[in-house]
């Protein structure tokens, strides 16, 4: 327990990166030695995703949280069982990073969210993201932990050492040229599953926030994620308030927007013109399971009566960019940012990239930090500066290296405003990405049989 404890602590709200290598480096220490490792490495995943996921039963209760758990502490008993079998640390942590490339893509399109890599956003691990992506931040962590759980002289030498070179890593970041854009975080009149529960009201609240805030020498106005919480085509009014706002602003604004389509909502993000026009719409590919489309409906409706209320939403299939004067800026709608694919393919197609976001849905918790922390990875693995658009924060200016240029408050209305560095080059992860991941596991699997192991602890 306490190792899955420390584990989590690397992620918000504790946020302290050194004590995910503690809480693994503890897990491989008593794996060493147990006589039953499978249940330990299945006590260890329940509870480093217990603590780093309790945000998730707030508001639907701790039967859907308890499952959760239960689904992410399952791809830890592969450790265990690789453990039994060769009594090999190595290729337990071989086993570990492959079970989170599994858990990223199955079930249900993968739920990746307490992948190791995202809780490092503050180690100097985070230096090797462009070159390596997640994967590597992962491995980087748990090679740190190996040497914890190994302790003597020569184990922390070598830790010390990987550190310093982590630390000397230029960041390396491109100007080509600079985006001003502006984020209006304009808040929900409730938080919750209710958030959007009256029509129109979480449009007017940034309407009006946008005529107060937006100020100042810019290219565009981001809304986040349901911003527009109706379709403007079944409203004429609000395409008037958006034909106006836009007129007013002489401006492009890009909000997230509810579209109705006869196959179901869409999740979308709309740029409109200055003369208030719908110039080009990208519709979310990546669904969040259970939150906009309901697997095993049956099941889960009899598990939790809150299921029925999930409408299934129809993703999108294209890849399309907003274009802000000459500049390709890329949408990525929430919960597409833990998506590996998707994330590099959006980075390809544009010089800048934009999150928009509703963390309405889980006020007053971990979730909106965690997923800062999993955009700063982002930021850096691709070399795209990124402006994160919140309805209620954390709303937040990442530069090409993961750093955070300003960010708002939780539960606020603001304005922020990004200068976005420019980049049309790819970074090396994203180049070779397709030869990289399968490296990183073959020379895993080479030093876990590596004749000297022993001296290193593998």
């Amino acid at each position: 327990m306490l190792a899955g404890f420390l584990a989590s602590a690397a992620f918000a709200p504790i946020s302290q990166w050194y004590l995910g290598v503690i809480g693994f480096a503890l897990f491989l220490h008593k794996l060493k030695g147990s006589p039953r490792p499978i249940l330990d490495s299945i006590l260890f995943g329940f509870f480093l995703n217990a603590f780093a996921l309790h945000w998730t039963s707030k508001y639907v209760g701790a039967t859907p949280w308890i499952l959760l758990v239960l689904l992410q502490a399952i791809f830890y008993l592969p450790v265990g069982l690789i453990y039994r079998v060769g009594r090999n640390i190595g290729l337990a942590i071989f086993t570990i990073l492959l079970m989170e490339q599994l858990r990223a893509i199955f079930p249900f399109s993968g739920f990746a969210w307490t992948r190791i890599g995202f809780s490092q956003a503050d180690s100097p691990a985070l230096a090797i993201a462009p070159y390596g992506g997640v994967l590597a931040i992962s491995a980087i962590t748990l090679l740190l932990a190996l040497l914890v759980a190994n302790l003597n002289l020569r184990s922390v030498g070598m830790a010390l050492a990987i550190i310093v070179a982590l630390l000397v890593i230029p960041s390396n970041q491109i100007d080509r040229g600079n985006l001003v854009l502006v984020g209006i975080q304009g808040s929900t009149p409730t938080v919750g599953l209710d958030f959007n529960s009256r029509a129109k009201a979480v449009f007017e609240k940034h309407r009006d926030a946008t005529y107060e805030l937006a100020t100042g020498d810019f290219a565009a106005v981001i809304w986040p994620e349901n911003a527009i919480d109706i379709d403007p085509a079944d409203y004429p009014e609000v395409q008037q308030d958006i034909l106006e706002l836009t007129a007013s602003l002489g401006k492009p604004l890009i909000a997230g927007v509810l579209l109705s389509t006869g196959d179901g909502p869409e999740n979308a993000s709309v740029l409109y013109n200055a003369r208030g026009e719908a110039n080009s719409t990208y519709v979310k590919r990546s669904l969040t399971p259970f939150g906009e489309y309901m697997p095993l409906r049956s099941l889960a409706e009899f598990i939790s009566p809150l299921a029925k209320r999930v409408r299934d939403f129809s993703p999108g299939s294209a890849l399309i960019t907003h274009q802000i004067n000459d500049v390709r800026v890329g949408p990525i709608i929430c919960y597409e940012i833990i998506d590996d694919a998707l994330v590099s393919e959006m980075a390809r197609a544009s010089q800048a990239l934009i999150v928009q976001t509703n963390n309405a849905t889980f006020a007053d918790t971990a979730q909106s930090r965690q997923q800062l922390a999993i955009t700063r990875i982002r930021a850096a693995e691709q070399r795209r500066a990124i402006l994160s658009v919140s309805t209620i924060g954390i709303s937040a200016v990442i530069d090409q290296s993961g750093k955070v240029l300003a960010q708002t408050d939780e539960g606020t209305q603001e304005m922020i405003i990004g200068d976005l560095k420019l980049n049309s080059q790819n970074s090396f992860f994203n180049t070779w990405r397709l030869w990289i991941e399968p490296t990183i596991f073959l020379l895993i699997l080479i030093a876990s049989f590596w004749p000297n192991r022993r001296r290193f602890g593998i």
